[in-house]
């Protein structure tokens, strides 16, 4: 049975913990209130808020993703606690999944305990679960790319399609937790981007960086460097239009082809 006032059901992360262990629990509180008791002596540091989902459901979305991370394998780190090995990407990619069932439910992530808005990558507004025009078209442009990568036999072979989101941005695997390929389709910026995202380790991310201009030439465009604190990342990038659906073939043509080209580069440079 469904809770009658909506509560929260979150992840935190601790830099005092493994970069792949979360905390996933619930509160009928605001997070930063249940956070901030959890920075006590038993812990190093602050917990730090990487996502949320506010829903009348909580209780019901906290078991079911608890369940889910059971079931992919044994990745609780003590049975009786709410502590998971997994990257907090994957718990949130779990959140977005259960969010689509559910009428209420609203997903917010955060940066440095502030919520972001990822369409402008500045600190906003919370990212609605329930899907607005602008969510629906990346939606329908990311099931797209799903249907046409059939028949981009180079680009298949070399990377695994994943359920698509109503989010402007697509992440590729790259079988390594030191980076993936992000690929983004923005409706606001009138862009589209591919480039590499490193999620912590800035040693690898400036190892590419002394081979810019061998990259460059090898991917045949001007690259960006972007160092943040918590992630880095390079990227190209052209304009597109999203609303305009006969640009669509031509954009994902581009997606693919610069995908299998910055895979082969990272290869050769990294």
């Amino acid at each position: 049975m469904s809770n009658k006032e909506p509560g929260y059901v979150y992840i935190l992360t601790n830099p005092s913990f493994r970069e792949d262990w979360v905390k996933i629990g619930k509160s009928s509180r605001p997070v930063d209130v249940r956070s901030k008791e959890l920075d006590n002596t038993a812990v190093p540091l602050p917990f730090e808020i990487f996502a949320t989902m506010k829903t009348s459901k909580y209780n019901e979305v906290e078991k079911l993703v608890h369940k889910t991370i059971d079931r992919l394998t044994d990745l609780r780190i003590r049975q009786n606690r709410e502590f998971f090995n997994v990257a907090p990407q994957m718990a949130l990619d779990i959140f977005h999944d259960i969010a689509m069932a559910i009428d209420d439910a609203e997903i917010i992530e955060f940066e440095s305990n502030q919520p972001i808005n990822p369409d402008t990558d500045t600190i906003d507004k919370p990212v609605k679960a329930r899907i607005s025009d602008t969510s629906k078209i990346q939606l329908d442009f990311w099931e797209e790319f799903n249907t046409q990568a059939i028949n981009h036999t180079a680009f298949y072979k070399e990377f695994s399609i994943r359920k698509p989101y109503p989010q402007h941005w697509y992440d590729l695997s790259l079988g390594t937790s030191e980076c993936h390929i992000c690929l983004t389709a923005s409706r606001q910026k009138h862009e589209l981007t591919a480039g590499i995202y490193v999620p912590d380790n800035k040693s690898f991310f400036h190892q590419l960086q002394e081979h810019a201009e061998e990259l460059e030439k090898e991917i045949g465009i001007k690259i960006e460097w972007r160092e943040a604190s918590k992630a880095c990342r390079f990227i190209i990038k052209r304009p597109f239009d999203i609303d305009d659906k006969s640009q669509w073939i031509d954009a994902l043509q581009w997606l693919y082809s610069k995908s299998i080209t910055i895979k082969k580069a990272l290869n050769k440079y990294a």
